[in-house]
C-alpha cells in the first residue's frame, strides 16, 4: 500500500501521531549518523494574516532545535513556502554559528526564501518529488483596494513600460494615472533594494558554504544567484526548479534515489507531517528527537502537540500586519 494511504489508515490519534514522527526522525538519524531537526510549514494554508512563512519568530524555533546538539554536523528537514529574506538571514547566522556542516533534506518543496535558506547548506538532498523555487522577491503593498503582493520585477517593468509610453505620448497620462496613484513614490527604490538583497545574500552564502572549495566559486555563485532570481525566465514565483535543473545550475545536490532507505523514511516523515497539518490548525512545526516538539497555530499562537482538532479550536482573525517585503 502507498505510504500516505497507509498512514491515513493507521495513524488515528494525536499522541500516536507524535510518537510516529519522533520514531521516524530517530530512524533517519540512525541511517545518516547525524542529528536531524525538522522545520516544516503548511504550504496549503496561507495568507497575509496566517504565519506559515519564514519570519523572525522562527529564531525561537531554530534556537530550541539547536540546543543540546553536540555535533557540528546537522541535517535539516525543510518544507516551506518562503518568507522574509531578512529573517532568513538571521536563521542562517544562527545555524552557521552552531554548525560547520549543514545538509538540507527537501522531500517536497522549499520555495523562495526557503530556497535561499537551503543555499547556506553544504549540500541539498532531493529526489524527483522535490523542488526549489525562484528567489525573485515579492513585495506586499497596501492599495486602496486592500493588501496585495506582486513580483518586484513586474512592478519595475510595468513602470518602465509606462514611462516609455508617456515619453512618446504625454497625453496618455490620464489613462495610466489611476494605476500610478495606487503606489507610493518610494516603491521603486524598495523594489530595487529587495532584488539586490536577495541576490547578494544568495551569492554570499553559496560562496562561503556550498561552493567554498571551488577556485571559481565567486563566478559560479553569482551565476546561480542570478539564474535563481530571473523572474523573466520563470514567469511565476511558484515555478518548480527540480533536481535536474538544480544540478545543471551547479548546486551541490545528492540524489535521494541513490539512498533508498533514507528516501523512503524521509518521505514517510513528510507524509506524517502533511497529515498533521490536514488534521489540525497548525501552520508551522519545529521538532527533533531530543524533546523539542511544538507548533504555531494559524492565529499565531504556540500550541503543544498533540493539538485539538480544528473544529474545536477557536478561530479569530488578527489584524493585518504592516507592509513588508517577502520572498
Amino acid at each position: 500500500m502507498s505510504t500516505f494511504q497507509n498512514l491515513l489508515d493507521n495513524i488515528k490519534d494525536g499522541e500516536q501521531h507524535k510518537i510516529a514522527r519522533i520514531e521516524s526522525i530517530k530512524k533517519i538519524e540512525s541511517l545518516t549518523q547525524r542529528p536531524l531537526i525538522v522545520y516544516a510549514a503548511n504550504t496549503r494554508r496561507g495568507g497575509f494574516n496566517i504565519p506559515n512563512t519564514i519570519d523572525d519568530s522562527d529564531i525561537t524555533g531554530f534556537s530550541d532545535l539547536s540546543e543540546g546538539i553536540n555535533s557540528k554536523e546537522i541535517d535539516i528537514f525543510l518544507h516551506s513556502p518562503g518568507g522574509s529574506a531578512e529573517s532568513t538571514e538571521r536563521i542562517v547566522n544562527l545555524l552557521r554559528e552552531n554548525f560547520s556542516h549543514i545538509r538540507f533534506l527537501i522531500p517536497n518543496a522549499a520555495y523562495s526564501a526557503a530556497t535561499m535558506l537551503a543555499l547556506c547548506g553544504d549540500e541539498i538532498l532531493m529526489d524527483e518529488r522535490s523542488t526549489l523555487g525562484p528567489i525573485d522577491p515579492q513585495i506586499i503593498i497596501a492599495t486602496p483596494q486592500g493588501v496585495t503582493s506582486a513580483p518586484v520585477q513586474d512592478i519595475l517593468d510595468g513602470f518602465e513600460r509606462i514611462r516609455q509610453i508617456l515619453k512618446d505620448d504625454p497625453g496618455a497620462l490620464g489613462a495610466y494615472l489611476p494605476m500610478l496613484q495606487k503606489y507610493d513614490l518610494h516603491i521603486f527604490e524598495t523594489c530595487e533594494n529587495a532584488k539586490r538583497l536577495a541576490h547578494s545574500l544568495a551569492q554570499e552564502w553559496l560562496e562561503k558554504y556550498m561552493l567554498k572549495g571551488l577556485p571559481d566559486k565567486k563566478e559560479k555563485a553569482a551565476f546561480i544567484a542570478e539564474k535563481l532570481g530571473e523572474h523573466k525566465e520563470y514567469l511565476s514565483h511558484g515555478r518548480t526548479i527540480g533536481i535536474q535543473r538544480c544540478k545543471e545550475l551547479g548546486l551541490v545536490i545528492k540524489d535521494l534515489r541513490g539512498i533508498p532507505p533514507l528516501r523512503e523514511e524521509l518521505w514517510r516523515l513528510y507524509c506524517l507531517i502533511e497529515i498533521l497539518f490536514d488534521r489540525t490548525p497548525m501552520v508551522k512545526l519545529f521538532e527533533n528527537s531530543l524533546g523539542t516538539s511544538w507548533a504555531r497555530h494559524f492565529i499565531g499562537q504556540m500550541v503543544p502537540i498533540p493539538i485539538v482538532p480544528p473544529q474545536e479550536a477557536p478561530v479569530t482573525q488578527p489584524p493585518l500586519q504592516p507592509p513588508k517585503s517577502s520572498i
